[in-house]
């Protein structure tokens, strides 16, 4: 073979390898942000979870106050007969949107050691748009006769 025959081989396998590595750096591309979107999924999943364990924590505190021996009734109800409260709580610290505690009070044993079951439901939502994540928590708490 001379020499004006192989001429342009060198430029096809330049071409050639050019491509394959070019395909390879789309592939790879594509995989580090399908990491970049679990990661962030996460992090707002996590926030999320915290911010509605912060709320039951909240409605707790309200609940069952330092120093005292029973619960608080009241802060289960909106009055009159109705054992439902809602509290609304801003969630800014975890850079999420809201927090909405649901706290229901069930009364329970006879009418003269009449005890309340309180049934706190905790929902908080964290991140936006494709990201938007929300956890739901749900915590038990009764008095003891």
């Amino acid at each position: 073979m001379s020499y004006s025959k192989q001429r342009g081989s060198a430029l096809i396998v330049s071409v050639f390898i050019i491509t394959v590595m070019a395909g390879f750096a789309a592939a790879m591309i594509r995989i580090d942000w399908s990491g970049q979107e679990t990661t962030s999924r996460e992090v707002f999943a996590t926030r999320a979870w915290f911010a509605a364990h912060s709320g039951n924590e909240y409605v707790l505190s309200q609940l069952f106050p330092l120093g005292q021996k029973d619960s608080e009734p009241g802060a289960c109800s909106q009055g009159g007969n109705t054992d439902t409260k809602t509290y609304s709580m801003n969630a800014s610290l975890f850079q999420c949107k809201s927090v909405t505690v649901v706290c229901t009070r069930f009364k329970y044993g006879p009418d003269s050691q009449a005890s309340y079951k309180y049934q706190l439901e905790s929902s908080a939502t964290c991140g936006s748009g494709k990201f938007a994540t929300t956890r739901i928590q749900e915590t038990w708490a009764k008095d003891l006769p």
